[in-house]
């Protein structure tokens, strides 16, 4: 390519290709799998992978494709010193213990536990806005249940957790973790996390941050500096990509009618509809891996030292995969979507993010069954200098007839299907 693949007035608000730029990542797809892009920053530039098959490959194969010291662009975006490691910029063996040690609370048995809790923050969510007959999906519903769900999973006061949703705004907008807003963002969360393991250490509780605080894995016990890692990894990680996929989704429902009404006959077609939305709508735009060696992907020579970047829009609506891919389908099957990743580095969340989603969709669908858009959509992001990480909308106004409180707790139907 001649010029740098993203640029914001080739995908903003240009249905059904709002938050990525699909258009030039298909043709990329279709032309050149393994693209040449210029750097977004003063770096060399990288390799744009952009087919299903390429980017599962380079997803698989830690010893070539590494995930350190970054996996995002910028090469001075870097979460730790060389000593302390962010699960999400390690690889093994390191990164093997790490993992175990972080999962523990979002495994498929303890995300079925915590079944509950999110029916209870779901019902407050709705009635907070079931009597005004209008809302912003963003601020009003997905924002506050991203947030509270993981203040309630972390021990934290739900807040702590609006508060660090902000800050976690303010480092993945600001391209650049090493100057300027991005370093203030990471000193402010770092301070965040400072005071949490002080009080945490101190003052021990039943609650996943004292387990972290008083932690120990690969051999060493969790420090402040380790713990403010790890602690990013959930409050950033917890809160962005459940907020960004339930409006995403919802958008995607407003622009395909009929499967929104297909939907509304059938709540039981939930679990599906959420896998569609991970496929068609998933808010990670990308990760990025250096490449070890000299090596080759799709016939494309590679060499030691390079970026390549894998885009999931693009891998997620590869046509050698999905049927008619870039049209929304909520009874597709199978679903063989990169909505969460794949290989070493898939999201530890995604039993508790597809739980989140499928409990609010039930229960929105069933008490404000005419919830539509009201105006447009405001989509992230709004720099359009950088390559973002996360798309998402920013603001949805909705409108729907008003409807009562809820008097108890919603039936528990299956989730996690």
């Amino acid at each position: 390519m001649d010029t740098y693949l993203w640029n914001i007035e080739e995908y903003t608000n240009k249905p059904p290709f709002r938050g990525q730029p699909y258009e030039k990542l298909l043709w990329l797809q279709e032309h050149k799998p393994v693209a040449w892009s210029e750097d977004y920053f003063d770096g060399p530039g990288f390799w744009a992978i952009t087919r299903h098959a390429d980017v599962k490959a380079v997803e698989a194969d830690s010893l070539t494709f590494s995930s350190e010291p970054t996996s995002m662009l910028h090469d001075e975006n870097v979460h730790g010193d060389g000593v302390h490691k962010s699960v999400i910029f390690s690889d093994p063996p390191s990164h093997t213990g790490q993992r175990k040690f972080l999962q523990e609370e979002v495994t498929p048995a303890a995300v079925r536990k915590f079944a509950p809790d999110v029916e209870r923050v779901v019902t407050e969510i709705i009635d907070n806005i079931c009597e005004r007959g209008e809302c912003d999906l963003v601020s009003d519903v997905s924002g506050p249940l991203a947030a509270y769900v993981t203040a309630d999973l972390m021990g934290l006061p739900r807040e702590e957790l609006i508060e660090l949703y902000d800050i976690a705004e303010r480092i993945n907008g600001s391209g650049s973790l090493s100057d300027g807003e991005g370093a203030a963002a990471m000193a402010d969360m770092a301070g965040v996390a400072t005071r949490i393991f002080n009080d945490r250490r101190a003052c021990p509780k039943e609650d996943l941050v004292t387990r972290f605080a008083h932690g120990e894995y690969n051999g060493c016990p969790v420090d402040a500096a380790q713990f403010a890692l790890d602690f990013l990894v959930y409050s950033d990680a917890g809160n962005d990509t459940t907020r960004n996929l339930f409006g995403a989704g919802m958008e995607a429902l407003c622009d395909f009618p009929e499967q929104k009404e297909l939907l509304l006959s059938d709540l039981s077609l939930i679990p599906k509809a959420v896998e569609e939305i991970l496929r068609f709508s998933a808010p990670i735009v990308y990760q990025r891996r250096t490449a070890t060696k000299d090596t080759e992907i799709a016939g494309q020579e590679i060499k030691q030292g390079q970026k390549v970047v894998m885009f999931y829009g693009a891998a997620n609506r590869d046509p050698r995969v999905f049927t008619d891919p870039n049209t929304f389908d909520i009874t597709r099957h199978p679903n063989l979507h990169l909505g969460f990743g794949a290989g070493r580095h898939f999201c530890m969340g995604a039993h508790l993010a597809r739980q989140e989603l499928q409990i609010m969709y039930r229960e929105l669908f069933r008490r404000l069954p005419d919830i539509e858009r009201a105006d447009q959509t405001q989509w992230l992001p709004e720099n359009p200098r950088i390559c973002p990480v996360i798309v998402g909308p920013r603001s949805m106004p909705m409108r729907f007839t008003p409807a009562p409180k809820s008097t108890a707790l919603p039936s528990r139907e299956p989730v996690l299907s």
